[in-house]
């Protein structure tokens, strides 16, 4: 993963993913807190199929201050969906938001669903 600062939000660009019909998988965060405490820190996300939503997720992760070591994160696991019709390219939105309403780190990626990966 990339990023660019753009003032006090950052973005990121990933390249797209493949993956098998059924996998199981996890997403997995490694952050940094510096300055002020982050209250009430959570994670969005809203994957899309041609332009139609297919999922969202909204995680509470909680508050978290500064400190040397840096903090983890692991989203629970998910399936890939199967099937025929579910075959084909997934665009994910994702954003880590805090009570204030401030965007910490907002990115978007795709994933590929197909028989042979």
């Amino acid at each position: 993963v990339s990023t660019q600062s753009t003032g006090r939000v950052r973005k990121a660009v990933v390249s797209t993913q493949s993956t098998g019909e059924g996998c199981e998988y996890h997403l997995n965060f490694t952050f940094g807190v510096e300055g002020e405490i982050v209250p009430g820190l959570r994670f969005h996300q809203n994957i899309s199929r041609k332009g139609i939503p297919v999922s969202k997720l909204n995680l509470m992760l909680g508050s978290f201050g500064p400190r040397d070591e840096p903090h983890t994160f692991k989203t629970p696991t998910d399936e890939a969906p199967k099937g025929t019709l579910a075959r084909g390219t997934y665009h994910a939105k994702c954003k880590f938001i805090d009570d204030d309403k401030s965007i910490h780190l907002a990115w978007e990626w795709a994933f590929k669903i197909q028989t042979d990966w």
